[in-house]
C-alpha cells in the first residue's frame, strides 16, 4: 500500500461529540424535535427542498435574528473531544497533511479548523449572511456522502495525493465512501459506527489510539 501523506477527519461525532446541527438549534433555545421533524418530513418527500429550509430558518430565528457573531461565539465555546487537540499537534509533527470534511456548516468548520491548527476544510452546510453580518439563507447537498467524496477528491488533486495516500478517520454512514476509496478508513466507534465495520482499516475508541497507528 502507498504510503500514509495526509490525514482526513469528520467532525459531527469524530471530534466532537455531538452532531452539530441539533447541537446549534438547542443552543438557540428552540426545538430540536421540530427540526428532526423537518428534516425527517424533507427526506421522506413530505417537504420540498426550498420549504425545508424556510422551515428551519424561521425554526432557528424563533428567539431573533441570528448574527455571525452570535453563531461564532456559540461554536466558539464547544469543547471537542479531550484528545483531539494533542492528536492533530502529533500528526503536524509527524508531517501529515491535515484535513477536515463535513456535512456541516461552513461557519463551524472553519471555527473548528481555527481550533485545531488546520489549514484545510470543507464543509456541506453553506450560510449565507447580509451585509450586516445576519443570516439570511442557507444550502446544503442532501447527498451529504457524495459531497464528501468529491470534496476529498479535490482535496487530493490540490495536493497532488492519492487517495490511497490518506486516512479518512470517521464514524457513521457519510463517511463510508472515503472508507472505500482510501481503503485506510478509520472507525471511531459511535452510536452510529456500526455501518462502517466491514469497510473500517482500523479501528479505535478513542482519538489518542490513532497515535499508535500514525
Amino acid at each position: 500500500m502507498s504510503e500514509i501523506r495526509a490525514v482526513v477527519f469528520d467532525i459531527d461525532g469524530t471530534l466532537l461529540p455531538d452532531i452539530s446541527w441539533t447541537r446549534m438549534t438547542l443552543g438557540l433555545g428552540v426545538s430540536v424535535p421540530d427540526h428532526l421533524r423537518i428534516y425527517e418530513d424533507f427526506k421522506k418527500g413530505r417537504m420540498e427542498y426550498a420549504e425545508s429550509k424556510k422551515a428551519l430558518l424561521a425554526l432557528w430565528r424563533g428567539r431573533g435574528e441570528l448574527r455571525r457573531e452570535r453563531l461564532k461565539a456559540m461554536f466558539d465555546d464547544w469543547e471537542l473531544k479531550k484528545d483531539a487537540k494533542p492528536l492533530m499537534e502529533y500528526l503536524s509533527v509527524k508531517g501529515y497533511l491535515l484535513c477536515l470534511i463535513t456535512g456541516s456548516m461552513d461557519l463551524f468548520a472553519e471555527t473548528v479548523a481555527e481550533k485545531l491548527g488546520i489549514g484545510s476544510w470543507y464543509a456541506n452546510g453553506l450560510l449565507h449572511w447580509d451585509e450586516e453580518g445576519f443570516l439570511r439563507d442557507f444550502d446544503w447537498e442532501p447527498r451529504a456522502a457524495e459531497k464528501k467524496t468529491e470534496q476529498f477528491r479535490e482535496f487530493c488533486a490540490k495536493h497532488s495525493l492519492e487517495p490511497s495516500q490518506c486516512a479518512a478517520v470517521g464514524d457513521d454512514s457519510n463517511d463510508l465512501e472515503l472508507f472505500r476509496v482510501s481503503g485506510r478508513g478509520i472507525l471511531v466507534e459511535s452510536p452510529t459506527s456500526q455501518v462502517l465495520q466491514a469497510s473500517a482499516w482500523k479501528k479505535v475508541r478513542d482519538l489518542e489510539e490513532i497515535m499508535k497507528i500514525l
